[in-house]
């Protein structure tokens, strides 16, 4: 849905896979709008580079999304799939979105769905990144199964 509103835009995702992601977001998104995806392992890499290849608007880059996207960048969605753990990497990954842009960060469970016992409840990185990233407003998004959630963001400061 979001990958369907960049027109004119750019995509960045971080962590392609064996590029089905990838492909749903390509699908999706207008004629006009581009995606520059990064995954770190060469072999899932070229996989994605094989499923994309047929698609001039899509770049599958192999290596550190850290310093593979940047200079493709600003982009309008960013959609992380990959292992960003401290605040500094979230704030750089910030950095990347254009004011009025919106970040997706998946594999997230809802506080409700987590066990009792889970440090994840009064404490989840992955939450705390987006609420304490005073450019970015933000929401959860949790899913029909109420075991999974996703957290999406735009950026409203420069």
């Amino acid at each position: 849905m979001l990958a369907a509103g960049c027109t004119g835009g750019s995509i960045a995702e971080l962590g392609t896979g064996a590029g089905i992601g990838s492909a749903w977001m390509a699908t999706a998104m207008p004629a006009d709008c581009t995606l520059v995806t990064a995954e770190i392992d060469p072999v899932r890499a070229d996989a994605a580079a094989s499923v994309l290849a047929d698609d001039s608007r899509v770049r599958v880059l192999t290596g550190d999304w850290a310093a593979l996207l940047p200079p493709h960048g600003p982009y309008d969605l960013i959609f992380c799939d990959s292992g960003v753990r401290d605040a500094v990497t979230f704030s750089g990954l910030v950095d990347l979105l254009k004011p009025g842009g919106r970040i997706v960060m998946d594999d997230t469970t809802p506080v409700l769905a987590l066990p009792p016992d889970s440090p994840f409840r009064s404490a989840d990185p992955k939450r705390e990144f987006f609420a304490g990233e005073p450019r970015l407003i933000w929401t959860e998004v949790v899913l029909p199964d109420l075991a999974n959630s996703l957290l999406v963001a735009t950026r409203i400061a420069s």
